[in-house]
């Protein structure tokens, strides 16, 4: 006869205590940039959210997983019951396709987060728009935040802590959208230096991060090695 039991029903507390509880776990990151936010009234012609590695030939969504531990026990009657204890990892992911972004015009901010609240839809109990201004909300910028709520057979339910993912950018931001370079003068130079660039690319808005803790457009110089390796040798920080 075998048996099985959520962890936190197991009578051995520090063992119950030393083994993770059920949690949640992104193992899919959301594609940061190449979705472009839309408007309600745009409808969903933008397309869906992939995965972080998404390729043209073999597409992912963000995808989560449920971490537990389970007692099993199993009891082997013969001419002495004897009684064997296991204990098993179980994983269980959901991935989450047909995924968009819709977005809000600033001045209607104010009226969506009411009605989140309204809903009860704040996870980390922050008072949404409370603690910061929405005059200092970032609108180029959203994380996904995923709930999960687990329920047992004798009906008890456990809510897990909710995790976020990273963040995903607007495409037509200029603020975090992915530069394209449209022309370029010179692609060598010499490597006494003093040789003049010229990049045509996007519209850079001033003071534009790029990256964490930088505030300018960053350029990679890298060279070609013989047996035809890119290495990198330098990072040039230019101002906007």
């Amino acid at each position: 006869w075998e048996c099985l039991f959520p962890l936190s029903q197991c009578d051995n507390e520090p063992l119950a205590q030393i083994l993770d509880k059920p949690r949640l776990v992104v193992v899919e990151e959301p594609k940061d940039r190449g979705m472009r936010f839309r408007y309600q009234c745009e409808g969903r012609s933008a397309g869906s959210i992939l995965g972080a590695s998404s390729t043209d030939s073999n597409k992912t969504q963000p995808t989560i997983e449920v971490h537990t531990w389970f007692l099993f026990l199993r009891w082997e009657f013969n001419i002495s019951e004897t009684v064997g204890k296991y204990f098993l990892y179980f994983v269980s992911s959901c991935s989450f396709a047909n995924l968009g972004i819709q977005c809000v015009k600033r001045k209607e901010l104010d009226d969506s987060l009411q009605k989140r609240r309204n809903q009860n839809i704040d996870p980390f109990q922050s008072e949404l728009g409370a603690q910061t201004g929405i005059e200092d909300m970032d609108m180029n910028s959203v994380r996904l935040c995923f709930q999960c709520e687990l329920e047992w057979e004798d009906g008890r339910k456990d809510s897990l802590s909710p995790v976020v993912s990273k963040p995903i950018y607007d495409k037509k931001a200029t603020t975090t959208s992915e530069l394209k370079i449209y022309n370029l003068n010179k692609f060598k130079g010499s490597c006494k230096g003093k040789t003049e660039v010229y990049m045509l690319c996007d519209k850079v808005q001033k003071g534009r991060r790029l990256s964490e803790g930088i505030k300018d457009t960053s350029l990679f110089i890298i060279k070609k090695s013989r047996d035809g390796q890119y290495i990198g040798i330098n990072i040039g920080v230019g101002r906007c």
